[in-house]
């Protein structure tokens, strides 16, 4: 079985200033950084930056947003200043989200009826929102569909989704819900490095 590094970073933890002086970053990504209002969006899209530019280097952007490299798979996520990463040599999708209240509406209307099945508390909830971005930034596609439609379950395994097989791996670290998804059956497991920036 493989085991994938996921890169961890809380940026409420880091400075924007540190940030900034990073070696890592270009100029052209600071100018493009001062466009954000928020703090904590400036921080998350400053780690985001760091990381491709560091790990990736030379990346394009597809027609969905979803960046690409030629060299090997990647993808990133954030959630209230949480940032992971993560890369490999076939297509992933990576997707974080803090533990919070979530309204019965948003539950309603990303459910399948298995779904809502599946969901008993809020840690449960964001296992399945988890499970269905993870998926469709996989693909490459982010969601374009209705969100219902996207499969979740079985959260831990194997879904087929548009004449492909994909496995989720979802982990909780700390209030966090990680979801991984790989285009593959093979089972894999995630070791999280925590990166110093």
């Amino acid at each position: 079985m493989i085991t994938l590094n996921l890169l961890f970073v809380d940026s409420n933890k880091i400075s924007f200033e540190n940030l900034l002086s990073s070696s890592f970053l270009s100029e052209k990504n600071i100018e493009k950084l001062s466009r954000y209002k928020l703090e904590e969006t400036k921080k998350e899209k400053a780690v985001s930056l760091i990381l491709k530019n560091k790990y990736i280097g030379q990346y394009s952007i597809n027609e969905h947003g979803k960046p690409l490299s030629e060299s090997c798979y990647f993808n990133i996520s954030h959630s209230k200043g949480y940032v992971v990463f993560i890369k490999d040599d076939i297509p992933i999708g990576v997707d974080i989200e803090k533990i919070r209240p979530a309204e019965d509406d948003l539950k309603e209307y990303i459910s399948s009826e298995l779904e809502k099945n599946y969901i008993k508390d809020d840690k449960t909830f964001y296992e399945v929102w988890t499970n269905k971005e993870s998926l469709t930034k996989c693909i490459g596609t982010g969601i374009k569909e209705k969100i219902k439609d996207i499969p979740s379950i079985p959260i831990n395994d194997v879904k087929n989704y548009k004449g492909k097989k994909y496995r989720s791996k979802t982990i909780t670290y700390n209030d966090l819900v990680i979801s991984i998804t790989r285009e593959s059956e093979l089972p894999f497991d995630i070791k999280i490095k925590k990166e110093m920036l």
